[in-house]
């Protein structure tokens, strides 16, 4: 409690001042012997320290809850036993292990009657005044509106049993009959289908709650199995999935480097003169080769690479042609030996007129028929 720096209670006597120096009873000590420890810093929620049993709790500053409270009684009762404390003298042992300034204040205000209080009584006392109205009702209903749901079996008993604790002493304190009843009619669907199955009979608490136990262990047993199965097949999908990402994104990387690696080339347009030496030479327009023998369209060779092209040439036409038109032969051979005259027709000879039929002198051996062709090109 804060005090009036002007008071003269605060000036008399510093036990008066408990938001400044927190006091501690040596259990060692007479009734009238305390000293003061440094204050510490109050917490929303009230909590309990205990260094060890043979010294008494503490409750922090903050607000009282009925955990809290259980928490510091069952210290309180620990450290009677410990130090064999007489009745008429527990609640003045511990009291000023109550560090908030209200409770202090609200002790030294009441001291005379608290004194003489058993530690039961002072307990009761103490819930009556620093819990909220209601308190009890509320825990009992809270423990009457809860169910198993997904969790394990042993987890939701033993909360039920702890809040439990909490209303000893109240009228709100359920039997363990209630709270078998309780738990029984609100196990998880699954669990409750197995149980019914098994025709458990058993009337005491803790033995029914560790029956039951067993059923649930198998019922999670079997949902981890399943779980463990989806998560494989998951896992799986994911993979496979990952690979085909991989190779799509293979195929896109070649396909770039190839991309990048040969750029595109433009074919350029054929000339005029390019023109005129495919249609003097049976040549293409597609594919731009000479004595093609097909047209453009009907090609099947397309159109040649832009990058490598070079611009058909009337020298290239002569070059193609020579090796086109390679000299063909064709010997009929005869054992007779006879004479025979070569007859060359001649063409463009010279000035390029006709010189007519040139003839050789005879030859006498086996017949020969060679039959030669001579073209010439239109540079033009």
């Amino acid at each position: 409690m804060h005090t009036d720096n002007n008071s003269d209670e605060s000036e008399n006597s510093s036990v008066l001042a408990p938001s400044t120096a927190h006091i501690c009873i040596d259990s060692d000590s007479s009734d009238s012997d305390y000293h003061f420890i440094a204050p510490t810093m109050s917490s929303k929620v009230a909590r309990v320290d205990q260094a060890s049993a043979s010294k008494p709790p503490f409750l922090t500053a903050g607000e009282v809850t009925p955990e809290a409270l259980r928490a510091w009684e069952m210290g309180c009762i620990q450290f009677f036993r410990h130090k064999d404390v007489p009745e008429d003298e527990m609640v003045g042992k511990v009291i000023w292990g109550m560090q908030d300034p209200r409770i202090q204040d609200w002790y030294l205000t009441n001291q005379e009657e608290i004194d003489v209080l058993s530690f039961k009584e002072f307990m009761a006392e103490v819930r009556r005044i620093w819990l909220p109205i209601g308190w009890a009702d509320t825990v009992r209903r809270k423990m009457l509106a809860s169910n198993q749901g997904q969790r394990p079996f042993s987890e939701w008993a033993i909360n039920m049993q702890s809040q439990n604790t909490l209303l000893r002493g109240t009228t709100s304190h359920l039997t363990d009959v209630n709270i078998l009843y309780h738990l029984e009619s609100h196990l998880n669907a699954d669990l409750a289908a197995d149980y019914h199955a098994e025709h458990v009979v058993e009337t005491d608490l803790r033995l029914w709650i560790e029956k039951v136990r067993v059923l649930d262990e198998k019922r999670l047993h079997y949902l981890a199995r399943q779980k463990e199965a989806v998560e494989n097949t998951l896992r799986s999908e994911r993979a496979h999935s990952s690979n085909d990402k991989k190779s799509n994104s293979n195929i896109r990387s070649n396909v770039k480097t190839k991309d990048t690696t040969k750029p595109f080339t433009r074919l350029p347009t054929l000339t005029d003169t390019e023109r005129q030496l495919l249609r003097d030479n049976d040549g293409c327009f597609k594919c731009r080769e000479p004595f093609a023998g097909h047209t453009s369209s009907n090609c099947a060779k397309g159109f040649p690479d832009g990058a490598t092209y070079k611009t058909l040439t009337a020298s290239a036409v002569l070059a193609k042609k020579q090796k086109k038109k390679e000299v063909v032969a064709a010997l009929d051979i005869d054992n007779n030996t006879e004479t025979m005259a070569v007859v060359m027709p001649s063409a463009v000879l010279g000035n390029g007129t006709d010189s007519g039929e040139e003839c050789v002198a005879p030859l006498k051996g086996q017949q020969i028929c060679w039959l030669a062709e001579l073209c010439w090109v239109n540079a033009a």
